[in-house]
């Protein structure tokens, strides 16, 4: 119902604040099990790279495989606050903290979190059917001149540490000292971005 219209913004956000303040945790899972993966994080593409984003020597943004071979999403988030915030261990998401908005809709393929320090996270997972359909959400990327097998199924991270200039962006990175990344392609490298 939600879905189609039935509820104003305002009923929307009361019943995340009913059902927050009822919840010591909310949880959920990923289902997109694949064996190969897109990760576009902040505005860059990484394929067959397990650590996307390292800090301080430790993994932020990363894959593990299960027995089966399967690529499992997981994300520590970052934060300057010195609260608890989402966690995604194995496709498994964990909200922590007290978020002020959680959005994660029915069909398993999106969540995303704010807090109200500026710290965001948005995952979501979806099918490029061609190289044309890659082309066509990621205009300036070339992706299609690389060597990524399509169909593939891609999943987009965006990620804010509020207070901070680390932000993987809709279209592109930014770090600290001014620094911004976009449309780069890291295939087959241990580490995408480290940090610290």
């Amino acid at each position: 119902m939600a879905d189609a219209g039935a509820f104003s913004k305002g009923q929307l956000h009361g019943f995340k604040r009913q059902g927050a303040e009822r919840a010591e945790e909310l949880r959920g899972r990923f289902v997109w099990m694949r064996h190969s993966l897109l990760a576009v994080v902040g505005g860059n593409f990484y394929y067959e790279t397990p650590i996307i984003f390292e800090f301080r020597s430790e993994p932020v943004i990363w894959f593990s495989r299960d027995e089966e071979g399967y690529l499992l999403l997981n994300i520590r988030m970052l934060t300057t606050s010195h609260e608890p915030r989402m966690e995604i261990q194995d496709n498994f998401w964990l909200s922590r903290g007290n978020p002020d908005d959680l959005e994660s809709p029915p069909s398993g393929k999106l969540v995303s979190v704010k807090y109200s320090n500026g710290d965001a996270l948005k995952i979501e997972f979806f099918e490029l059917q061609s190289a044309a359909a890659a082309r066509m959400r990621y205009a300036e990327a070339q992706l299609e001149q690389c060597s990524i097998p399509f169909p593939m199924t891609a999943v987009e991270v965006y990620n804010r540490v509020g207070g901070t200039d680390i932000e993987f962006g809709p279209r592109e990175t930014r770090l600290p000292g001014g620094s911004v990344m976009r449309n780069c392609l890291s295939i087959r490298c241990r580490v995408g971005i480290a940090l610290g």
